[in-house]
Protein backbone atom coordinates (compact mmCIF):
# COMPACT_ATOMS: atom_id res chain seq x y z
CA UNK A 1 0.00 0.00 0.00
CA UNK A 2 1.22 3.69 -0.99
CA UNK A 3 1.64 5.90 2.24
CA UNK A 4 2.37 9.33 2.64
CA UNK A 5 4.87 10.89 5.68
CA UNK A 6 1.96 10.28 7.99
CA UNK A 7 1.53 7.19 7.37
CA UNK A 8 -1.74 7.14 6.60
CA UNK A 9 -3.20 5.59 3.02
CA UNK A 10 -2.84 7.59 -0.01
CA UNK A 11 -5.87 9.78 -1.92
CA UNK A 12 -5.53 7.19 -4.77
CA UNK A 13 -5.80 4.08 -2.11
CA UNK A 14 -8.29 5.50 -0.49
CA UNK A 15 -10.54 6.14 -3.89
CA UNK A 16 -9.97 2.86 -5.57
CA UNK A 17 -11.73 0.94 -2.58
CA UNK A 18 -14.72 2.18 -4.15
CA UNK A 19 -14.06 2.78 -7.01
CA UNK A 20 -15.39 1.14 -10.28
CA UNK A 21 -11.73 1.19 -12.80
CA UNK A 22 -11.79 1.64 -16.35
CA UNK A 23 -9.17 0.32 -18.94
CA UNK A 24 -9.16 0.71 -22.36
CA UNK A 25 -7.53 -1.08 -24.94
CA UNK A 26 -7.66 0.47 -28.20
CA UNK A 27 -6.55 -2.72 -30.82
CA UNK A 28 -7.04 -6.38 -31.31
CA UNK A 29 -3.88 -7.70 -32.91
CA UNK A 30 -0.77 -8.08 -32.32
CA UNK A 31 -0.09 -6.48 -29.09
CA UNK A 32 -3.83 -6.04 -28.11
CA UNK A 33 -4.73 -9.53 -27.83
CA UNK A 34 -1.72 -11.02 -26.52
CA UNK A 35 -1.72 -7.91 -23.53
CA UNK A 36 -5.17 -8.71 -23.26
CA UNK A 37 -4.64 -12.52 -22.75
CA UNK A 38 -1.72 -11.67 -20.05
CA UNK A 39 -3.55 -8.94 -18.21
CA UNK A 40 -6.55 -10.76 -17.21
CA UNK A 41 -5.96 -13.95 -15.61
CA UNK A 42 -2.89 -11.80 -13.88
CA UNK A 43 -6.00 -9.67 -12.95
CA UNK A 44 -8.89 -12.16 -12.16
CA UNK A 45 -7.60 -12.82 -8.04
CA UNK A 46 -5.61 -11.17 -5.29
CA UNK A 47 -5.66 -8.27 -3.53
CA UNK A 48 -5.57 -5.74 -6.52
CA UNK A 49 -8.80 -6.36 -8.05
CA UNK A 50 -10.26 -6.73 -3.95
CA UNK A 51 -9.32 -3.75 -3.85
CA UNK A 52 -11.76 -2.27 -6.68
CA UNK A 53 -15.27 -2.45 -6.49
CA UNK A 54 -15.08 -3.41 -10.12
CA UNK A 55 -12.34 -3.33 -13.27
CA UNK A 56 -14.01 -3.34 -16.57
CA UNK A 57 -11.69 -3.82 -19.73
CA UNK A 58 -12.95 -2.18 -22.98
CA UNK A 59 -11.69 -3.52 -25.68
CA UNK A 60 -11.74 -1.89 -29.31
CA UNK A 61 -11.00 -2.60 -32.66
CA UNK A 62 -13.34 -3.43 -36.21
CA UNK A 63 -11.19 -6.60 -37.60
CA UNK A 64 -12.69 -9.68 -38.10
CA UNK A 65 -9.68 -12.73 -37.24
CA UNK A 66 -8.33 -13.98 -40.98
CA UNK A 67 -6.07 -16.78 -41.46
CA UNK A 68 -3.25 -14.83 -41.49
CA UNK A 69 -3.65 -13.45 -38.13
CA UNK A 70 -3.48 -16.91 -36.21
CA UNK A 71 0.39 -17.15 -37.01
CA UNK A 72 1.42 -14.13 -34.90
CA UNK A 73 -2.04 -12.74 -32.87
CA UNK A 74 -3.35 -15.09 -30.18
CA UNK A 75 -6.19 -16.69 -31.48
CA UNK A 76 -7.68 -20.60 -32.80
CA UNK A 77 -8.73 -21.53 -36.02
CA UNK A 78 -12.25 -21.61 -34.58
CA UNK A 79 -12.22 -17.98 -34.46
CA UNK A 80 -11.91 -17.18 -37.96
CA UNK A 81 -15.03 -14.98 -38.88
CA UNK A 82 -15.32 -13.67 -35.44
CA UNK A 83 -14.67 -9.71 -34.40
CA UNK A 84 -11.57 -10.57 -33.13
CA UNK A 85 -12.52 -8.80 -29.56
CA UNK A 86 -15.84 -10.98 -29.07
CA UNK A 87 -13.27 -14.15 -29.84
CA UNK A 88 -11.15 -13.09 -27.22
CA UNK A 89 -13.57 -11.83 -24.37
CA UNK A 90 -14.80 -15.55 -24.92
CA UNK A 91 -11.50 -17.09 -24.72
CA UNK A 92 -10.98 -14.67 -21.11
CA UNK A 93 -14.33 -15.71 -20.06
CA UNK A 94 -12.94 -18.34 -17.25
CA UNK A 95 -11.15 -15.86 -15.83
CA UNK A 96 -13.93 -12.37 -15.87
CA UNK A 97 -16.52 -11.86 -13.08
CA UNK A 98 -18.77 -9.57 -11.42
CA UNK A 99 -15.88 -8.31 -10.46
CA UNK A 100 -13.51 -8.04 -13.43
CA UNK A 101 -14.94 -7.60 -16.69
CA UNK A 102 -13.77 -7.97 -20.28
CA UNK A 103 -16.28 -5.95 -22.76
CA UNK A 104 -16.21 -6.57 -26.37
CA UNK A 105 -16.20 -3.41 -28.31
CA UNK A 106 -16.50 -3.92 -32.17
CA UNK A 107 -15.59 -0.59 -33.48
CA UNK A 108 -12.95 1.50 -34.19
CA UNK A 109 -12.10 4.52 -31.87
CA UNK A 110 -12.17 7.46 -34.98
CA UNK A 111 -13.11 10.25 -32.15
CA UNK A 112 -13.66 10.49 -28.71
CA UNK A 113 -17.24 9.63 -28.67
CA UNK A 114 -16.59 6.15 -29.85
CA UNK A 115 -15.17 5.31 -26.42
CA UNK A 116 -15.88 5.10 -22.63
CA UNK A 117 -13.68 7.79 -20.51
CA UNK A 118 -11.40 5.47 -18.80
CA UNK A 119 -8.93 5.79 -16.25
CA UNK A 120 -5.92 4.51 -17.87
CA UNK A 121 -6.25 3.57 -22.01
CA UNK A 122 -3.40 1.58 -23.72
CA UNK A 123 -2.93 2.36 -27.52
CA UNK A 124 -2.11 -0.88 -29.16
CA UNK A 125 -3.56 -0.30 -32.65
CA UNK A 126 -1.07 1.26 -35.79
CA UNK A 127 -3.50 3.88 -36.13
CA UNK A 128 -2.71 8.04 -35.90
CA UNK A 129 -6.72 8.86 -35.79
CA UNK A 130 -6.80 6.72 -32.55
CA UNK A 131 -3.91 7.90 -31.21
CA UNK A 132 -4.60 11.63 -31.64
CA UNK A 133 -8.01 10.89 -29.81
CA UNK A 134 -6.37 9.27 -27.06
CA UNK A 135 -2.97 11.63 -26.79
CA UNK A 136 -5.61 14.73 -26.60
CA UNK A 137 -7.97 13.14 -23.74
CA UNK A 138 -7.55 13.45 -20.13
CA UNK A 139 -7.15 9.83 -19.43
CA UNK A 140 -3.25 8.01 -18.52
CA UNK A 141 -2.06 7.00 -21.30
CA UNK A 142 0.30 4.11 -22.87
CA UNK A 143 0.77 4.28 -26.68
CA UNK A 144 2.96 1.14 -28.28
CA UNK A 145 4.18 0.61 -31.56
CA UNK A 146 6.02 -2.33 -32.66
CA UNK A 147 7.56 -3.25 -36.32
CA UNK A 148 9.78 -6.50 -36.39
CA UNK A 149 11.39 -7.12 -33.59
CA UNK A 150 11.42 -3.74 -31.96
CA UNK A 151 9.08 -1.89 -30.35
CA UNK A 152 8.37 2.03 -28.87
CA UNK A 153 6.20 2.91 -26.02
CA UNK A 154 5.17 6.05 -24.91
CA UNK A 155 3.29 7.36 -22.29
CA UNK A 156 1.40 10.51 -20.93
CA UNK A 157 4.49 11.30 -19.12
CA UNK A 158 6.54 12.11 -22.97
CA UNK A 159 6.71 16.12 -23.61
CA UNK A 160 3.82 16.32 -25.91
CA UNK A 161 5.14 17.99 -28.69
CA UNK A 162 7.40 14.79 -28.90
CA UNK A 163 4.62 12.74 -29.10
CA UNK A 164 2.80 15.16 -32.05
CA UNK A 165 6.24 14.31 -33.74
CA UNK A 166 6.08 10.69 -33.63
CA UNK A 167 2.43 10.44 -34.75
CA UNK A 168 2.64 11.61 -38.42
CA UNK A 169 -0.06 10.70 -41.22
CA UNK A 170 0.61 7.50 -42.72
CA UNK A 171 -0.70 4.30 -44.15
CA UNK A 172 -1.63 1.82 -41.35
CA UNK A 173 0.38 -1.10 -41.31
CA UNK A 174 1.36 -4.37 -40.02
CA UNK A 175 3.88 -5.33 -37.35
CA UNK A 176 5.50 -7.96 -39.51
CA UNK A 177 7.92 -6.87 -42.36
CA UNK A 178 6.96 -8.21 -45.80
CA UNK A 179 6.37 -11.32 -46.73
CA UNK A 180 7.54 -12.32 -42.80
CA UNK A 181 4.01 -14.08 -42.00
CA UNK A 182 3.72 -16.40 -45.30
CA UNK A 183 7.56 -17.22 -45.24
CA UNK A 184 6.75 -18.58 -41.71
CA UNK A 185 9.91 -16.04 -40.07
CA UNK A 186 7.47 -14.28 -37.55
CA UNK A 187 9.16 -11.79 -35.65
CA UNK A 188 8.25 -10.42 -31.97
CA UNK A 189 8.32 -7.06 -31.03
CA UNK A 190 4.61 -7.12 -30.50
CA UNK A 191 5.10 -9.70 -27.86
CA UNK A 192 7.66 -7.28 -26.24
CA UNK A 193 5.65 -4.16 -26.45
CA UNK A 194 2.39 -6.84 -25.27
CA UNK A 195 4.45 -7.43 -22.24
CA UNK A 196 5.50 -3.93 -21.60
CA UNK A 197 1.92 -2.95 -21.84
CA UNK A 198 0.40 -5.42 -19.18
CA UNK A 199 2.71 -5.08 -17.05
CA UNK A 200 2.52 -0.97 -17.42
CA UNK A 201 -1.30 -1.39 -16.31
CA UNK A 202 -0.40 -3.66 -13.18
Amino acid sequence: MHTNNNSEPTTLVKIAKSYDYEIAIIGAGGIGSHLVSALVPALHRGDLLMSTERITIRMYDSDMVSEENLAHQRFMPDDMGKHKVTAIAESMAPFTSDRLRLVACPWDVREASDMKPADITVVAVDSAVARRVVHSSDTIFLDLRCLGDGYVALDSSVDPDFVIKMTPDQPARSCQHEDAISSGNIEFGFLLAAAHGAQWVL
